[in-house]
């Protein structure tokens, strides 16, 4: 029979939570006492507090056109191979529909986002989630977007599934949203008049992953339907409270690209022209050199009164094109060099970046940040909890 432990119980707790997973989990296989403090919730989330400072990068390759040809990394300090749940039975390539406090929420699903998986790498579990509520059955699917990410309140990891149904020329289309808890382990669709009253007849484009940024997911939109004014805003969706709002967007011209990205806190867009396009070199205002701006939506001497407000300039010959954003406060960036490709961490506020040693792909590259963590992929209820495959390269 193992013994009992005979430190007290919070001096473990600091001293194990600062083990890496892969030592956490051989003391779970000698040990009952030890097994039952590191699956505990005071535990997971004190290791989760130490390693939410040191993240990776977890990275989706495609190798040719089509995407059928791909690989999954770990980039820290050496790469690291990630073998996906359910390979050998997959349609076509997994989604990364985001990644959150050490879980990794993937689309399996060959079209319209109808399967999920929620993936904890570090412990090799996935577990497959209930198929969503929302189908075709009131009408055809005309795009369907998705986000993940954390409630702080009710300590619940959650996946919104926004589905908008085709309609006749001359009609708005209709929006359904439906959101997955991880607590319940169940999908429930929102009451379609609060979605009317809060966002209307818009459009989240298909492909968008919900950006998360300060206890909300965010996407870009427009509106749609009969009128030809078209306006541009973000979708908001408050983790906890599950409702919705719109943000309006600084004015930009076409050929702009624009990324949603979190700074210090703050919902921020990054704008900057489209890749390899040179006519429209300065977002179409002559004289000026190409350039990304980046625009915070912070106070304006109220609660509820806020505005956009420039805060730097970044030259793209300097710094590349961003590809990703990660740990609310840097953008990731691609920069050629002549035939080769290089990624930086950029610090918007001081300009300083780093080189990431990140393999380039030969046609695209999907970049998440990731930390280690022991939440598991399940809340208890009942989903078949599944091992999967991490090897070194």
């Amino acid at each position: 029979m193992a013994k009992k432990p005979t430190l007290p119980e919070e001096t473990l707790t600091n001293i194990l939570s600062r083990l890496p997973i892969k030592s956490l989990t051989r003391f779970e296989s000698v040990s009952k006492p030890f097994s039952a403090l590191i699956n505990s919730p005071d535990f997971i989330s004190a290791h989760l507090r130490r390693s939410s400072r040191h993240f990776s990068f977890f990275i989706r390759h495609f190798h040719n056109p089509s995407g059928s040809n791909f690989s999954f990394f770990l980039i820290n300090n050496q790469p690291v191979d990630v073998e996906v749940p359910l390979l050998g039975s997959l349609i076509r390539f997994p989604k990364i529909v985001g990644s959150c406090n050490g879980l990794v929420c993937l689309d399996i699903s060959s079209c319209y986002a109808m399967g999920f998986v929620l993936w904890n790498i570090s412990r090799k579990q996935y577990s497959c989630l209930p198929s969503p509520r929302i189908d075709n059955s009131r009408g055809p699917f005309w795009m369907v977007s998705t986000g993940f990410g954390f409630d702080r309140q009710k300590n619940d990891y959650k996946v919104v599934r926004i589905v908008s149904f085709g309609c006749g020329k001359d009609e708005s289309p209709v929006v359904m949203v439906e959101v997955f808890s991880w607590r319940t382990g169940c999908w429930r669709v929102i009451d379609g008049r609060v979605i009317e009253e809060s966002i209307g007849s818009c459009v989240i484009h298909e492909g968008q992953n919900g950006v998360v940024v300060n206890g909300g997911l965010h996407w870009l939109g427009n509106s749609a339907g009969r009128s030809g004014n078209i306006q541009k805003f973000i979708v908001s969706f408050d983790l906890v409270t599950e409702e919705f709002r719109k943000i309006p967007t600084p004015d930009f011209s076409a050929g702009v690209c624009v990324r949603i990205m979190g700074y210090k806190g703050s919902l921020a867009l990054a704008y900057y022209p489209a890749r390899g396009v040179g006519v429209y070199a300065g977002y179409g205002r002559p004289g000026a050199a190409d350039r990304i701006d980046l625009c915070v939506w912070e106070d304006n001497g109220g609660a509820d009164d806020k505005v956009w407000t420039k805060l730097n300039t970044m030259q793209l010959n300097t710094f590349g094109y961003p590809v990703g954003v990660t740990n609310e406060t840097g953008l990731i960036m691609r920069k050629l060099e002549g035939q080769f490709a290089q990624f930086f961490l950029c610090d918007p506020s001081n300009q300083s970046y780093r080189r990431l040693h990140i393999c380039e792909a030969a046609f695209s590259c999907d970049i998440h940040s990731y930390v280690e963590s022991l939440v598991p992929v399940s809340a208890g209820h009942d989903h078949q909890v599944i091992e999967g495959e991490l090897s070194e390269v």
